[in-house]
């Protein structure tokens, strides 16, 4: 079956993929068709590139949102050995977990080396570590 608004939507898409002419994304067009190369894809079409960066831009904004999330939620949950041990800072902090939580929702696997830090007072001296 048909789509009768077919003609609408390839207009739509036409009109988007000229306003990609006039835009700078963040992610520079040299940076993506790099990427893009490396993979083996070749397009002159700057266009294209930078649908690509317009794409990954969104793909990363989303998994810095998803990663804040984790960490409010993280840092909102009680400490269940002793509620007096919550640090008056209450700065949010993103560790690798918030991270790899985010990247696992969106189908990406990150291990990482156990010598990361994981708690935001790991590897601070004893006198300045927050308890």
């Amino acid at each position: 079956m048909m789509n009768n608004n077919s003609g609408g939507d390839e207009a739509a898409l036409t009109e988007f993929l000229s306003s990609l002419m006039d835009y700078t994304p963040t992610i520079p067009d040299e940076l993506v068709e790099h990427y893009l190369g490396r993979s083996g894809f070749h397009c002159p079409d700057l266009r294209l590139t930078r649908l690509v960066a317009v794409a990954t831009q969104k793909f990363l904004s989303d998994i810095a949102s998803d990663s804040l999330q984790h960490c409010k939620a993280r840092v909102a949950a009680p400490i269940k050995d002793n509620k007096s041990k919550q640090p008056k800072d209450r700065r949010l902090v993103l560790t690798m977990d918030d991270l790899s939580k985010a990247l696992r929702e969106h189908g990406v696997n990150l291990k990482h080396a156990e010598y990361f830090a994981d708690s935001p007072s790991a590897g601070m001296a004893p006198s300045t570590r927050e308890e």
